[in-house]
């Protein structure tokens, strides 16, 4: 009796333990404004010596991008950008060594349409962490290596920034969403002045309804204060 008695138990504690296991982690929800959010910046990697600027940013956006204030379907982006700054280095053809703390990541560099850089979407970039560096390779060129440092370390993430920019802009979306749809898709991007170098990077925040029509904030990234403001 007793054999059969611990029996059930162990039945129904292995049972217990397998439902456990089985169950789904709970997913983050999202907030009204995040689930407005069409694209986003989660790190921005600059770098640059006398032969080259370069970028690596990462993050979501709209698998087809279209200005219409909707949301489409989003999907994880990590863009490397290769400028070459003598017109020399844009007549060879680029390969890329990225590398991170947990490892590295390498492939081939398109030039752009236009012929003004070089660019190539890293695919499983988030596997290899944090990144360090980028050697730049090309046929019968010595490889140039550029160190990378993340403008996003130190600073408020997207959405914390986001949730300062929602506040700001209360009143305007309250007014325009008083059936609790915001008809605004939303961007969150760290940028600064290109044409300036080493100017200070901030966060774009912009609720857009069309080419014609949307809001914007520029913020600091690390306060969150904002600078400037278009509604």
């Amino acid at each position: 009796m007793k054999k059969a008695y611990f029996g059930i138990i162990l039945v129904l504690a292995l049972s217990l333990a397998l439902f456990v296991g089985c169950k789904k982690a709970p997913t983050e929800e999202k907030s009204p404004l995040e689930k407005r959010v069409s694209t986003y910046h989660d790190a921005v990697y600059v770098g640059g010596n006398d032969d080259f600027t370069v970028s690596f940013i990462t993050g979501e956006g709209e698998k087809l991008i279209v200005i219409d204030g909707e949301v489409g379907d989003l999907a994880p982006f990590a863009t490397l950008t290769v400028t070459p700054l003598s017109a020399s280095l844009f007549n060879n053809a680029y390969s890329y060594l990225l590398k991170g703390e947990n490892g590295e990541k390498t492939g081939e560099l398109t030039k752009d349409v236009i012929g003004a850089f070089f660019t190539a979407e890293v695919a499983g970039a988030k596997e290899i962490g944090k990144i360090l560096s980028v050697a730049i390779r090309a046929e019968g060129v010595s490889e140039i290596e550029v160190t990378l440092a993340d403008k996003l370390d130190g600073a408020l993430t997207w959405k914390e920034i986001l949730a300062i920019a929602g506040e700001e802009l209360k009143d305007a979306i309250a007014a325009e969403s008083d059936t609790g749809n915001l008809e605004r898709e939303i961007y969150v991007k760290l940028v600064n002045a290109l044409s300036a170098e080493d100017a200070p990077y901030y966060y774009y925040v912009s609720f857009i309804k069309s080419p014609s029509d949307y809001w914007a904030l520029l913020l600091d990234p690390v306060t969150g204060k904002v600078i400037s403001k278009k509604v």
